[in-house]
């Protein structure tokens, strides 16, 4: 059985490899099949179950016997350590040959929640350096420890699916002051992610529709690059990962100073 006594980096550099093997086989089979687009259900693709066995028999093999949140299966296995994963982030990019999408695995004490994540990664699939975290030890793009570019790129990721969310997240991209470009590219955990570097000023989703597999690995990294994710009230992202979760609307900066400031303007502060 996996235990969490392993030190942080340890993790990180087991789930480093995993993802970035899974990413690079996805990347092998990109493009290559319509049966990978296979629908099994819901928004299940064959592709999804492709990749989710792939990385559990992967962790299995360098943890033992772990407990496992998962988009497809759900909770598979017993143990003191959780893996959540999310196989496939972006997977209609993916489907549709779109070169944006990502492998996320995080590693949080069973019975902790996203904010308890003690290492993590977020592998892009088609291009890139995989980003991953340790608890207490920062982050990573690959093994090189990076840190959050100040001041942060003028890009905003927003992801809106009603038309009354986009004015109040216009009222914040008009607070942060001008020069910001909005995007909205097709993988959270990338964005999350990039924004935690500082590759990107917020990231706002105002659709409800994000889970714990979606957000656990790129909540870390923005937690140990000096970042902030919250949901808009202000209250930190703390989802549990006893099984698949939805985590609400939230609001992801590189700093705690950006992170007020939109915050603020939510609630119609000045």
């Amino acid at each position: 059985m996996a235990s969490i006594d392993l030190e942080p980096e340890e993790l990180r550099k087991i789930l480093l490899s995993v993802a970035s093997e899974a990413a690079a086989h996805l990347r092998d089979l990109a493009c290559s099949s319509e049966e990978l687009s296979k629908n099994l259900g819901g928004e299940t693709a064959l592709i999804d179950i492709i990749s989710e066995d792939y990385i559990i028999g992967a962790l299995r093999e360098e943890l033992g016997n772990i407990r496992i949140v998962t988009e497809e299966k759900g909770v598979v296995g017993e143990g003191t350590l959780t893996l959540v994963i999310d196989p496939l982030d972006g997977s209609s990019n993916y489907l549709n040959c779109i070169p944006w999408s990502s492998v996320s695995i995080a590693a949080i004490p069973t019975g902790g929640t996203t904010a308890d994540a003690i290492a993590g990664v977020v592998a892009p699939i088609f291009w890139g350096v995989p980003l991953s975290f340790a608890r207490g030890e920062g982050c990573f793009q690959g093994n090189t420890r990076v840190y959050c570019i100040d001041p942060p790129s003028r890009f905003v990721f927003v992801y809106i699916d009603h038309p009354d969310a986009a004015e109040p997240v216009a009222r914040v991209i008009k607070g942060l002051g001008g020069g910001y470009k909005v995007r909205s590219l097709g993988s959270a955990a990338l964005e999350i992610a990039y924004v935690g570097l500082g590759r990107a000023s917020l990231f706002i989703d105002m659709r409800s529709k994000l889970r714990n597999v979606d957000i656990a690995a790129a909540q870390g990294i923005v937690r140990e690059c000096g970042g902030m994710i919250v949901d808009p009230s202000g209250s930190p992202i703390e989802v549990a990962v006893d099984r698949v979760r939805r985590a609400g609307n939230m609001v992801a900066a590189p700093s705690r100073e950006i992170a007020s400031r939109v915050i603020h303007v939510l609630h119609g502060e000045t």
